[in-house]
């Protein structure tokens, strides 16, 4: 065999009546050798790519952890300004006779320094029914913006 890239075919089968070749292995001569069934171990090249795949995998589940950590968080924030807001309208429900007002505030906690309130109650509309509109808003900061829960009743 000489330096160009030339094919040996080995263990060719011709079948006359189906007119079709099928060949069990193919060794290029050449600088270039191709892996047959014979050799051992991997390329450099299938190594590398492995570990291009491998590293774009850890890349992706590192940053899908970050994201469902900062979900994790900012449920924790929904769920405790949602706990905050019902207690907030509990004791402006308790308070009879309603009066129109609007006020706002901070929590008392230590743990709850970072979440203010502000309620509101107004008449509604409808003329001679007496009903008032609640709504009691706890507002926090998640990073650079401000969030909001906001609960609302009719009494």
């Amino acid at each position: 065999m000489n330096n160009s890239a030339e094919c040996e075919v080995r263990n060719a089968e011709l079948r006359s009546s189906k007119k079709q070749i099928s060949f069990s292995s193919f060794v290029f001569s050449s600088h270039f050798a191709l892996r047959t069934s014979h050799s051992k171990g991997f390329t450099l090249l299938e190594v590398m790519i492995a570990v291009a795949i491998l590293s774009l995998v850890i890349v992706s589940l590192i940053g899908l952890k970050n994201r469902s950590v900062q979900d994790v968080v900012f449920a924790e924030h929904m769920t405790t300004a949602t706990l905050l807001a019902k207690r907030v309208m509990t004791e402006t429900l308790l308070v009879k006779p309603l009066v129109p007002l609007e006020k706002d505030g901070q929590f008392d906690d230590e743990e709850f320094k970072d979440y203010l309130w502000k309620k509101t109650v107004s008449l509604t509309p409808i003329p001679d029914a007496g009903i008032y509109e609640v709504r009691v808003a706890v507002l926090w900061k998640e990073g650079e913006r401000e969030e909001m829960v906001e609960l609302v009743s009719y009494e």
